[in-house]
């Protein structure tokens, strides 16, 4: 989901405030932030261009979708989990991931989304422009949580394929359940099929990234050394 901190503006975002106009235009600016409301309809334009605040936010077909924070041991898992996949990318010159970065998938209707985890290959760099992926990454991670809505999870893994986005992973479970992954990919007909689908206790080796191979509940944990095993263990 789209995080944003209050104070900031968007990366690459321009204010437009006339001279001598800065008191009045932040006014206004407050008071159309106040007026956000989930379900409202924004163009790509004014999504990019509205002042950030402290809500999470995505555009699905046009359409504003806005979520709470996140809880404590979803951020911790999405750090650790980047943590790992931002050292073995680097390690091998694979590419770059992010936390928490605008994929635009459409720009009419737009439909932007925010993965927990997105891989950006070192081939496809030239899509990161401006703060932000425009096209589909070649890796998104979905952490799934109890309060997620289950329309917008199933369009998202809609879109995904439907954009062309090859690997996607949802990771399901936390403090009060057990710890998933499953991983699709991208088939030539633009439908995801199953790879493979892993406990938290299992080890997992994804097709995107050969020869790391990790477990979901010791990472969840913050036990790095017991994590992985092979080639990773260089890195931790």
């Amino acid at each position: 989901m789209k995080r944003l901190s209050a104070g900031r503006q968007r990366p690459g975002s321009v204010a437009r405030v006339r001279p001598g106009q800065a008191s009045q235009g932040k006014a206004h600016a407050a008071t159309e932030l106040a007026d956000l409301h989930d379900g409202q309809r924004l163009t790509l334009a004014k999504y990019l261009a509205w002042p950030e605040d402290d809500r999470f936010m995505e555009l699905i077909d046009g359409v504003l979708y806005m979520s709470p924070s996140h809880a404590d041991w979803h951020q911790d898992i999405g750090s650790r989990l980047h943590s790992l996949l931002d050292r073995w990318t680097l390690a091998h010159a694979l590419g770059r991931v992010w936390q928490d970065l605008d994929v635009i998938l459409c720009e009419n209707p737009a439909i932007v989304y925010r993965p927990d985890i997105v891989y950006l290959a070192k081939q496809h760099m030239k899509r990161n422009r401006n703060h932000r992926i425009y096209g589909p990454p070649d890796l998104c991670v979905e952490i799934l949580s109890p309060s997620d809505r289950p329309s917008v999870v199933l369009k998202k893994h809609e879109h995904y394929a439907r954009f062309g986005v090859p690997w996607y992973w949802e990771i399901t479970g936390g403090p009060s359940s057990p710890w998933r992954i499953v991983e699709y990919q991208l088939s030539a007909q633009r439908q995801y099929q199953v790879q493979q689908e892993k406990t938290g206790q299992e080890w997992f080796e994804p097709g995107v990234f050969p020869g790391l191979v990790f477990r979901l509940d010791k990472l969840a944990a913050g036990e790095f050394k017991a994590a992985v095993k092979g080639k990773a263990k260089r890195l931790v």
